[in-house]
This record gives structure tokens, sequence and C-alpha cells, in this order.
């Protein structure tokens, strides 16, 4: 319904006539006008199977980026900031999934698809071949990213059994070195990052015992050298121990290997108590070491086995019907 307003010598209306709707200005000058336009048709959004496709492919990247945010801040060499590094690292893992999607809609996926009712749970964050870094530097500072099945076999510690590692190792020598020719070796300098992310999936008791939640995650380690450890410090156990500051998500395991060869900074999670795996995996450095910001180019690997399973079934062909309402649709047909 309109209603009247008084303007000078008319009667100016204001309010919705049928499909008209009418509304008074205020001029500069104090006097007023009136306007009016048709109203505004009820548009009720059109879900298309490439919309949906889309939607699914952005909520597997917001997964990611959540867990590894900090990771993406420092990840693109391209970026000049934390925010256009974050930026790049989101978009071009966008680009993979949606490539991706089209290109293995029913089988052979690279990642893993969820369906609707898996979005906002604790088991979200799927994981898959993600880009991880991108730049010109050709160096590691560390020797490997590793996965080991059975670490006890590495550590010699017989606790380890049925746990896994994945991580960073370090080739050590073996006559007495120095930490400046350790940083060397490997190619570092004081102000260089490492950085570790992986993939993996745990069983969690503490809700109901009777009950365990899935859970998965993608985490990370980001590891800078302590200025505190003098350059002429003979490398020992020890000393590795308290050579790195370490940044991470996931309590970080380190030692040297049984055999005296090896340093490792990783991640070790528990097969036997908490049924977890590890899916994917890798690392990159940034370096200094030629005085100027440089980063080593990385993505995710899969472990062998494990990851293959996983996989399983996740093509977009065998989740898409839920996001559009078609569960029993399988396999859903390709909208591309």
């Amino acid at each position: 319904m309109a209603s009247g307003r008084v303007g000078g010598t008319r009667s100016k209306i204001r309010g919705q006539v049928g499909d008209v709707v009418y509304q008074v200005v205020r001029n500069p000058d104090g006097s007023y006008t009136q306007i009016s336009y048709g109203k505004a048709e009820d548009v009720t959004a059109t879900i298309t199977p490439r919309l949906q496709a889309q939607r699914m492919c952005t909520s597997m990247v917001e997964a990611l980026m959540r867990d590894l945010r900090p990771v993406g801040t420092i990840s693109m060499q391209s970026g000049a900031n934390k925010s256009k590094s974050l930026n790049a690292f989101s978009s071009y893992n966008l680009q993979l999934v949606a490539r991706d999607c089209q290109a293995n809609w029913y089988g052979n996926n690279q990642f893993f698809y969820p369906k609707t009712n898996n979005v906002g749970t604790p088991s979200e964050q799927m994981g898959g071949r993600y880009m991880l870094s991108s730049g010109t530097w050709q160096y590691d500072g560390f020797d490997e990213i590793v996965h080991l099945l059975r670490p006890w076999e590495v550590f010699g510690y017989a606790s380890f059994l049925g746990k896994r590692f994945a991580g960073f190792r370090f080739r050590l020598q073996s006559e007495p070195e120095q930490v400046d020719a350790f940083l060397k070796r490997h190619y570092m300098s004081r102000l260089d990052t490492l950085v570790f992310a992986c993939f993996h999936d745990w069983l969690e008791y503490t809700i109901d015992p009777d009950d365990p939640t899935y859970c998965t995650r993608h985490s990370y380690i980001i590891a800078t050298i302590k200025a505190t450890i003098a350059d002429n410090a003979i490398v020992t156990p020890e000393v590795l121990s308290s050579l790195f500051q370490l940044d991470s998500d996931w309590e970080v395991f380190q030692s040297v290997s049984g055999d005296g060869r090896d340093y490792y900074i990783g991640i070790l999670i528990d097969n036997d108590v908490d049924n977890a795996y590890f899916y994917t995996y890798g690392g990159f450095t940034i370096s200094y070491l030629e005085g100027k910001k440089k980063i080593s180019s990385s993505s995710m690997k899969v472990v062998e086995g494990d990851a293959d399973t996983y996989f399983l079934h996740q093509a977009p062909a065998d989740v898409f019907g839920s996001w559009m309402g078609e569960s029993w649709n399988v396999p859903y047909p390709s909208p591309f």
C-alpha cells in the first residue's frame, strides 16, 4: 500500500501500488522528487551440476586452507606479502582440483572428493596431490622428506611397533662436524626456513569411547634455525634437538637413527592405538643463501598403497549425487 506525502502543492506517495514501487527522494535544495520503479522479480537461483561441481571443489580447498594457512602465507615466491602468497596458494590449488574434477570424473582421481554431509565435520579435510610451494630455489635444506612404515627398524625402539613416521631426514657425518659445516653441507643459511606438511587420519575416543570419531587433517611443521646455537658447536643429538625452532599444529618427534647416520624431525602417529595413517606428505625450503628470498617448488606426494585405497570410490562421479540431492544416482553423469 502507498502513502501520501505533501511536498509543495502536490501529494507524493511512497510504497507499492501493484507492481510499481514509489519512493520520495529529498533534493539538495530541500524540495522532494518522486521516483518509481518496477518491483524486482523473485528469482530463485537455479542449481546446476556445473555450479555444484564448483562448490564441491571450493569446499575442498577451503578445508585445506583452514589447516595449512600458516604454510600458504609463506610458500609462494611470487607473493609480495603473506596475503598475496596465501591468495596464490588458494588459487593454484583450486585450479588443480577443478582440472582433476573434470579430467578424472569417473576415476583415477588425484584428490578425495567429499559428499555434502562430510563438509564441516571432523573428517572434512580431504587429502590429495595439492601444491605446497612454488619458486626458483633448486636445493632443499633437508636430504629427504620421508614416510617410514616401520620406524622401529630405523630408530631401534621396540616401543615404536605399530607407529608410523613422516618428516625430514638429515644425513649426518661419521666424523665430528660443526654446526656451520652442517648448515653449509645442507645449503642452508641462518635465515632459512624448512616446511613439512602431511595429511593423516586417526580415531578420536575422547567424546565416546564406544563410538570413536573419525578425524582427518593436514598438519605442518615450520622449522627455523635458532641464533643461540654457535657455529662452532659440535653436532650431537643434543645440539640437533636444540638447533631448530619448531612451529607445528601437532606434536613434533625428533631423533637420531639407531645407526647414528641420520637425524629425523617429523610427526609420529600410532596405527595400533589410534588406527592412524598418513596419506600424503611433502616439504620445501625458503632460502636466503644467495641474499634474497627463494623458495623450492613442491607438491604433496602420496603414500603408496594406503593413499590408493583412500581415494578409491571417492571420484566425483561416486559422490556428486549428494550435491545434486540424488544420492542414489551413482555414478553421476559428468556435467563437463
